[in-house]
């Protein structure tokens, strides 16, 4: 297998500067403001009133007027930043390159690095929370982190044997099951919380970097080239949605009014008002995106060209 490479491949080329290691010490909010304009970002979330990004050199922003303004909060990491997932609106994971992991338990103000004792140094793509204390974590070569006490302890766990080694790009809960997303072609599904997986048939042997629940409960998968693949049964079978670009797709979100955006790089934007049995285009973005996030009048996006509102104006049809 080729050597790792994080999925967002156009938007990493300035996080990668970033020096590496993981300081000990608790940091909170700086006198450094960060332009949210001006810095690679990876992740967007929301947690109640609250938005939260994070991105390279270790920096998280937050929001409490729907991305209006932004406080930079310089975290304990230097290396990048890649995701966030929150169980409340205080407590929250962070997580990012070389096994950086994160947590706060007082809404994002202090982050506090929370060591990996004989995990190793590889890189984590995702993180999501599944109840109560319950926390996952994971990434490259199979990397999978469970922690059952709100990100103070993490314990590795093998998927489906010693010899799972595919990096790890999204893992989503959909109805009662655990589903997970990867590279070349991986497709696995979970009944029990991740407890035990099994290998799904997956219509693609590229590499996917995200997934998503639609608002009727069915699955949209999709990562290079524009792949994007439809399942109504819960994986058992995939339609190929046709979507006229080349570009990588690499987030997407659910909108108020029950419309799907998925973005990706090179600005890509495309919205499907029909639970995701169609998409159409949209070119009103900046460079490449990584995730987008719904608030109450509009979309934010987030990638190399750090936090940008994105037009709900559909421009293209397929």
């Amino acid at each position: 297998m080729a050597t790792f490479v994080k999925p967002v491949y156009g938007l990493l080329c300035a996080a990668l500067i970033a020096a590496s290691g993981v300081r000990a010490e608790v940091l909170g909010a700086t006198a450094i403001q960060v332009k949210p304009e001006r810095i690679v970002l990876l992740d967007i979330q929301r947690v109640g009133g609250h938005l939260f990004s994070a991105g390279e050199r270790g920096w998280i922003l937050h929001s409490t007027d729907n991305g209006r303004h932004w406080q930079s909060v310089r975290s304990p990491a230097d290396r990048t930043l890649t995701a966030l997932a929150f169980a409340d609106e205080q407590l929250g994971i962070a997580i990012g390159h070389g096994a950086t992991l994160l947590r706060t338990t007082d809404g994002g103000q202090q982050w506090t690095a929370v060591p990996l004792d004989d995990i190793g140094r590889d890189s984590l793509l995702g993180v999501i929370h599944l109840g109560d204390q319950h926390f996952v974590a994971y990434g490259a070569f199979g990397l999978y982190l469970e922690s059952h006490d709100g990100g103070l302890h993490w314990s590795r766990r093998q998927l489906l044997d010693e010899h799972f080694d595919r990096h790890i790009a999204r893992v989503i809960k959909a109805a009662d099951s655990l589903f997970l997303f990867g590279e070349s072609g991986t497709l696995l599904r979970s009944s029990d919380l991740g407890q035990s997986w099994q290998a799904l048939p997956s219509p693609y042997e590229g590499s996917f970097f995200g997934a998503l629940v639609t608002p009727a409960g069915a699955l949209l998968a999709f990562g290079m080239r524009g792949n994007l693949y439809r399942s109504a049964d819960q994986g058992q079978s995939w339609q190929q949605i046709a979507l006229d670009t080349k570009a990588a797709l690499q987030g997407g979100a659910i909108l108020a009014d029950g419309r799907i955006v998925l973005v990706g790089n090179a600005g890509l934007v495309a919205f499907s008002a029909d639970d995701g049995r169609s998409f159409a285009l949209s070119r009103t973005a900046r460079g490449g995106l990584a995730q987008v996030v719904a608030v109450e009048d509009g979309v934010l996006a987030v990638g190399d060209a750090g936090v940008q509102a994105l037009s709900l104006k559909q421009t293209a049809a397929n």
